[in-house]
């Protein structure tokens, strides 16, 4: 009688490890989809939030090379605008309430409001293919997913070049390779989420050089408005420029569908 349950059990465990690992590529690349938190995927239109950042602590860790301006044109000009930023599923618009002519006639060609809108721009344009699951490939997509000792290896085309993401075990996404002519590697994290998973953070080569000292690291912790997890604070570090910008995203509005 023992021996018959005993098998019974075997039997079961059988089936559900061969269940297991007759799941399609597809299915597979289906579960890893439905795994991230892509809020533009769901309700979410718009959100607008004011930025938060200063001068006199960006220079604390960034070299200064000059043309951003004076202590005190930083402290008296360009420390008083306020900038908002309006995050779309493609768009990123930075405002500051003046228009770029205006900006151009501020001390230094307003080079430091340039700098400051670049680096909110970038960062949040990275953090989109997080917000929309487009991180990863699209359902439709023929994949091939095998197992590795670190969790899984994805290989799919791009055009006509081939990519290979590797993930862990539970599916976060850690690095892809783009293997093309001019090759391209970023690096991410992820922690979880209501949702599903958030981007923490996103490494990638500047100028296609992905070596210490020539890397573009995004950072991101989040706050929940109206339900829906939006970058709070974010960092954007450029190596070979020893930068370094960090701002806040405070008074968000979000915009859903009903």
């Amino acid at each position: 009688m023992r021996i018959y349950r005993a098998l019974i059990v075997f039997c079961s465990c059988a089936m559900l490890c061969h269940a297991q690992a007759t799941k399609t590529d597809q299915a597979l690349l289906n579960e890893a989809r439905e795994k991230y938190d892509a809020p533009f995927n769901r309700n979410l239109q718009s959100f607008d939030c004011a930025v938060d950042f200063s001068w006199k602590e960006h220079f604390t860790e960034t070299t200064r090379v000059g043309d951003e301006g004076t202590d005190e044109e930083l402290e008296k000009i360009f420390q008083p605008i306020r900038n908002r930023v309006t995050v779309t599923r493609q768009n990123v618009t930075v405002s500051s309430g003046l228009t770029d002519d205006a900006i151009s006639k501020l001390p230094h060609g307003g080079m430091a409001e340039f700098l400051l809108e670049h680096a909110v721009q970038k960062s949040l344009y990275t953090w989109l293919p997080a917000s929309t699951n487009m991180i990863l490939p699209n359902p439709a997509t023929p994949v091939s997913f095998k197992q590795s000792p670190s969790g899984y290896k994805l290989a799919f085309k791009m055009q006509t070049s081939d990519v290979e993401m590797v993930l862990a075990p539970d599916m976060r996404l850690q690095s892809a390779t783009l293997n093309a002519p001019q090759s391209d590697h970023f690096e991410t994290s992820f922690a979880p989420g209501q949702e599903g998973f958030l981007l923490t953070s996103w490494t990638m080569g500047e100028d296609g050089n992905s070596e210490r000292g020539h890397r573009l690291i995004f950072t991101y912790t989040y706050q929940t408005v109206d339900g829906v997890e939006l970058p709070e604070h974010v960092a954007v570090i450029r190596e070979s420029h020893h930068e370094v910008w960090r701002y806040k995203l405070s008074d968000c509005i979000v915009k859903t569908s009903k």
